[in-house]
């Protein structure tokens, strides 16, 4: 599988891209600094590099042009205060590119591209709270990372017609990141 990471360089990003080597996929790179990768994983000869920007649609486009799966886990982490953040530009950014390179006729897979938008827990469900047909979210009870919610609707609304999901993994602030890809296959 040809896998395209965007922020590939980050915390979560450098750790899915490890992943993904790991399980023999062909792995694209895209990052504003190749020289913040892991010097160990450059080595690898299934890895590619795709320096760019994540708000540079042609960039994007170039990029996710010949790819199966594409993991964004650029801008991962808000930053406060909350409207400092490329975040949502960057979502949208990528939504808008994915959604380009589907429409050509030229495309050399028929599968659509499989979307993996990172966002944090506080969109998950927390067992036991709510009812069943309206649960709670953890960040309905900790109101934190507002950036995340506003992608979310974003992508319910406007990217029905790309195949995405969410990401969620949890608190990411301490100690190793390890980042399970065993659903890319």
């Amino acid at each position: 599988m040809r896998v395209l990471i965007i922020g590939a360089a980050g915390r979560v990003g450098s750790a899915a891209l490890a992943a993904c080597l790991s399980k023999n996929h062909t792995v694209t790179a895209f990052l504003r600094n190749p020289s913040k990768l892991p010097p160990e994983l450059l080595k690898d000869p299934r890895l590619r590099i795709h320096q760019g920007d994540a708000t540079d649609h042609a960039s994007l486009v170039s990029a996710i042009r010949d790819q199966d799966t594409v993991i964004q886990a650029a801008v991962y982490g808000s930053t406060s205060p909350y409207g400092t953040s490329d975040r949502e530009k960057v979502v949208r950014c990528i939504i808008g590119a994915v959604k380009e390179v589907q429409a050509n006729p030229s495309r050399r897979t028929e599968r659509p591209i499989r979307l993996w938008v990172m966002s944090g827990q506080v969109l998950m469900d927390i067992p036991g709270y709510g009812a069943l047909e309206n649960p709670l979210i953890e960040g309905d009870v900790f109101p934190i990372h507002p950036e995340h919610y506003k992608n979310y609707e974003f992508l319910q609304k406007d990217a029905a017609d790309v195949d995405w999901s969410l990401l969620c993994p949890g608190k990411l602030d301490q100690g190793d990141v390890r980042v399970l890809l065993y659903n890319i296959r």
